[in-house]
């Protein structure tokens, strides 16, 4: 048969969905259509290729004699089709399913290259690993983290971590509890929650730990803990602290001798001198006073890094410790001719404050010191006490020099001074900020500062303390 007569036959077919019996396809007009064909099959019969409600195509049966198939034959075709059909389908679910197989052995393989890669990372880093399921069950230990805590690799994988909690001691108890508390419930994570401490073990080695939650959107899968040998920092840490409170100690004798004498001098001890004579000595009294300052200072971090420093949290007023810290700052280091105006502003019926009020002393002197330091002459100091929340809060606000934005990441590093001029003129150790911050965190407040940068708009530094409740 011609093309177009084919197709027309076969659109009559699919379309109708319907068998189709030509006796002589040369006068049927579901042969041709519009021009006359010249076939060399007469007789045809065509049956729509079904499976469910999807058509396969058609199947085609021809002959020369006219009128050769019969009606009866239409339903032994329409049966074979079905049978055709059921097999393409079939053919066609087969093809599908060696692809699918295929595809999923391929994406399997992809994931077994890269797991074993991962495996591989995680052996060879330097931090010991281990990862807990969302059952607390150890599901990784890297050989790192069987040195670090001397555990048996095959022994820990596949066990419930609290069968080895035991071996970490109490300094653990809060990795523990945290692990815990995110696998029973997870809900108690909070979005970019990291937790991180030091433990000492009891084969003398000081770990610290990083954990963290494994989370596929809001699932939660298990925690991966870090662990990091930090032994040697330590002990260095340790030595440098206890070579800076020696030296500390060793320098405070002849300062003390030093500026001692140079002030019985002064007071004409040793006779008078005259004013050239009398200005050396009070430079070499300033100096002395500036040493003895860096010296405290020093002994200060010492004593923080070795956690000799104690803090003594009692019932305190707040207001009365910055009033005393004003009044001694104008009294013994106010300079009348540098003109700075002082303004202090305290909010109505504040409540008791929580703290250690010679801490607090130490720190309001060091904000205030700063701000007087690094303020022009007759320039401005604000300072504000009042209520926020569960909070005391203390704000020194100065028309200085400000802080530059690029310093400002470093304000509280230890020993950092920032490059303004004035700064750089101004004695100053540098740690002032340091060990201010360091305490008041350990007094259950906050420190922070504001700062355009703009010189004459100056700086806020702030400091928060817990307001006193009674019923803890």
């Amino acid at each position: 048969a011609s093309r177009p007569s084919v197709r027309l036959i076969l659109h009559c077919v699919i379309e109708q969905l319907n068998s189709a019996l030509l006796d002589d396809s040369g006068s049927d007009p579901r042969w041709y259509f519009g021009t006359v064909d010249s076939p060399g099959y007469r007789s045809v019969i065509a049956v729509p290729l079904i499976h469910g409600e999807q058509v396969l195509g058609a199947l085609l049966l021809f002959h020369s004699t006219p009128a050769f198939f019969i009606i009866e034959q239409v339903g032994l075709l329409e049966a074979t089709a079905r049978q055709i059909s059921i097999s393409l389908s079939n053919a066609e679910l087969f093809n599908l399913i060696r692809d699918q197989a295929e595809n999923l052995g391929t994406m399997f393989r992809g994931q077994q290259i890269e797991a074993s890669r991962s495996r591989a990372i995680l052996e060879a880093v330097a931090d010991g690993v281990l990862v807990t399921d969302t059952t607390n069950t150890v599901t990784l230990f890297n050989n790192s983290a069987s040195k670090i805590l001397d555990l048996d690799q095959g022994a820990v994988v596949g066990n419930p971590l609290d069968q080895f909690m035991g071996l970490f001691g109490k300094a653990a108890d809060t990795w523990r509890t945290t692990i815990q508390e995110w696998s029973e419930y997870p809900k108690s994570y909070r979005s970019g929650e990291v937790y991180a401490e030091q433990i000492d073990l009891d084969n003398d080695l000081v770990v610290s730990v990083h954990l963290s939650p494994v989370l596929i959107g809001n699932e939660f899968l298990g925690t991966v803990s870090i662990f990091r040998d930090i032994t040697r920092e330590v002990m260095l840490d340790r030595m440098k602290s206890e070579f800076i409170a020696n030296v500390s100690h060793e320098l405070r004798t002849p300062i003390t001798s030093i500026k001692g004498y140079v002030e019985v001098m002064l007071m004409g001890a040793a006779g008078t001198f005259d004013e050239q004579q009398n200005r050396f000595l009070e430079i070499v009294r300033e100096n002395a006073e500036r040493l003895n300052i860096l010296v405290g200072d020093l002994l200060d971090v010492s004593r923080i890094e070795s956690g000799q420093a104690e803090v003594m949290i009692t019932t305190m007023d707040l207001q009365e410790v910055v009033e005393d810290v004003i009044a001694d700052f104008q009294l013994n280091h106010r300079k009348p001719e540098k003109g700075i105006k002082f303004s202090l502003e305290v909010a109505n019926e504040l409540p008791l404050a929580s703290g250690d009020p010679e801490r607090i002393r130490q720190i309001t002197k060091n904000l205030l010191a700063n701000a007087y330091n690094y303020t022009p002459e007759e320039g401005d100091i604000f300072i504000k006490v009042y209520h926020q929340g569960d909070f005391l809060q203390v704000d020194v606000k100065d028309t200085g020099v400000g802080i530059q934005p690029g310093e400002q990441n470093r304000i509280f590093e230890r020993f950092y001074r920032g490059e303004n001029p004035m700064v750089m003129a101004t004695a100053g150790t540098g740690l002032g900020l340091a060990i201010s911050k360091t305490l008041i965190e350990r007094l259950g407040g906050e420190i922070w500062f504001e700062s355009s940068g703009i010189e004459g708009e100056g700086s806020t530094f702030s400091f928060t303390l817990p307001v006193f409740n009674a019923e803890e």
